[in-house]
C-alpha cells in the first residue's frame, strides 16, 4: 500500500549544493519514504546531479526541457496524494510537513491549498513577507479566482499543495512553450478547474533573491514570452462578472513587466516595440477598488492612449542599459 502523502517535486539545473542541502533537510525530519518523497528532476546538468541511495529520494534525469518540463515529468512521476514544488535554491521550514498534515485534515476536500511565503532578498539583506488579503478558510474555484485575480491571494508555485489525482483528471500540467509567466498561468488553470480552494495564512517556503537569480538579470528579448502567457490568460473563458477581474489581473501583470523592464533597464528595440504594442492590455473595463495599485493601473490606463510615438522615448529613457555592480 502507498504511505507517501507529499511527493515533492525539485527540478534542478547545475545546482549540486542546493540539492544536497535539500537532501539533508529532508533526511533530518525522518519523513522520507514514508510520508514524503523527493523527485528531482535534473533537467540535463552540465555536469549530472547526484544523490545518496536513501528511500523515498528519487532522481530523474532528462534531456534538458526547461523547468516546466521538469515540472511536468515529476507529476507523471509523483506517487503521493499530494503534490508540491521546490525550486533548487531555495528552502522550506523545517516545520513544513506538520503544517500540511493541519491544513490537509482541515480541508479534505479542497483540490488546491494555498499558504502565505516569505521573500529573503540577500542583495538588500532584509525579508519580505508574501501575505493573502482575504480571510483564510476555504473558498469555492470560483471566488478564489476573482480573490486571485484582485491581487488579495498572494502565491508563489512553492507555496501551494495540489491534489495529484487533480492535476491528473483535469489535465493540468506547465505550458513547456513559455519560459516565463508558465507559474502564473498554472495557478490560474488550478484555481479556475478546482471545485474548493483552501486559503491558509501560515508559510514555510522562502523564495531567495541573489545577485544573477532571474530577478535580477538585464533584460533580453527572452522578457517577450511573457506575453504568450499573458494572452493565454486574457483568453481563458470566464463568467460574466469574472471578466472585470481577469482585465485588472492582466493589466496589473503588465504593469508589473513594466516596472521590472525599467528596473532590470533593457537596449532592445524590439522589446520596447512590442511593449507598446501590448498596451492595450492597459485598455478595458477593469474591477474597481480603493487600492494603491488600482489607482496606479488607471493612471497607466491613461497614459496608455498617448501615440507610440510619444511613448517609445520615454520608455526608451526609463530602460536605457544600466552599469552592472
Amino acid at each position: 500500500m502507498n504511505s507517501i502523502k507529499y511527493s515533492i517535486i525539485i527540478p534542478v539545473f547545475n545546482n549540486q549544493t542546493g540539492i544536497s542541502q535539500i537532501v539533508n533537510t529532508f533526511v533530518s525530519m525522518g519523513c522520507l519514504g514514508t510520508v514524503v518523497e523527493l523527485l528531482i528532476i535534473d533537467d540535463g546538468s552540465i555536469k549530472p546531479i547526484t544523490v545518496e541511495a536513501i528511500e523515498g529520494v528519487n532522481l530523474i534525469r532528462q534531456m534538458n526541457t526547461g523547468v516546466s518540463g521538469a515540472r511536468n515529468n515529476g507529476i507523471k512521476s509523483a506517487k503521493g496524494e499530494y503534490i508540491a514544488f521546490l525550486d533548487s535554491d531555495d528552502f522550506y521550514d523545517s516545520d513544513v510537513i506538520g503544517m500540511w498534515e493541519s491544513a490537509t485534515r482541515e480541508s479534505q476536500n479542497a483540490e488546491l491549498l494555498i499558504f502565505d511565503s516569505r521573500v529573503i532578498d540577500r542583495i538588500n539583506n532584509k525579508t519580505l513577507y508574501q501575505t493573502h488579503k482575504c480571510a483564510p478558510g476555504i473558498y469555492s474555484g470560483s471566488n478564489a479566482l476573482k480573490y486571485y485575480f484582485n491581487k488579495e491571494i498572494f502565491s508563489h508555485i512553492c507555496s501551494i499543495l495540489c491534489k495529484r489525482e487533480f492535476l491528473l483528471g483535469k489535465g493540468i500540467y506547465f505550458n513547456q512553450k513559455l519560459a516565463l509567466s508558465e507559474d502564473v498561468l498554472f495557478m490560474v488553470e488550478c484555481i479556475n478547474n478546482a471545485e474548493w480552494v483552501h486559503i491558509d495564512q501560515r508559510r514555510y517556503y522562502n523564495y531567495l533573491i541573489h545577485k544573477g537569480s532571474v530577478t535580477n538579470v538585464v533584460a533580453t528579448e527572452k522578457v517577450l514570452n511573457h506575453f504568450e502567457a499573458f494572452d493565454v490568460i486574457k483568453n481563458i473563458p470566464v463568467s460574466d462578472n469574472t471578466t472585470k477581474y481577469k482585465n485588472y489581473f492582466v493589466a496589473t501583470m503588465y504593469l508589473n513587466y513594466l516596472f521590472k523592464l525599467m528596473s532590470n533597464k533593457c537596449n532592445s528595440s524590439r522589446v520596447i516595440d512590442e511593449t507598446l504594442a501590448r498596451k492595450a492590455y492597459l485598455q478595458v473595463n477593469l474591477k474597481s477598488s480603493f487600492s494603491i495599485r488600482y489607482f496606479a493601473t488607471l493612471v497607466f490606463k491613461i497614459l496608455s492612449f498617448f501615440p507610440s510615438a510619444i511613448l517609445k522615448p520615454m520608455l526608451t529613457k526609463a530602460c536605457k542599459v544600466r552599469h552592472e555592480y
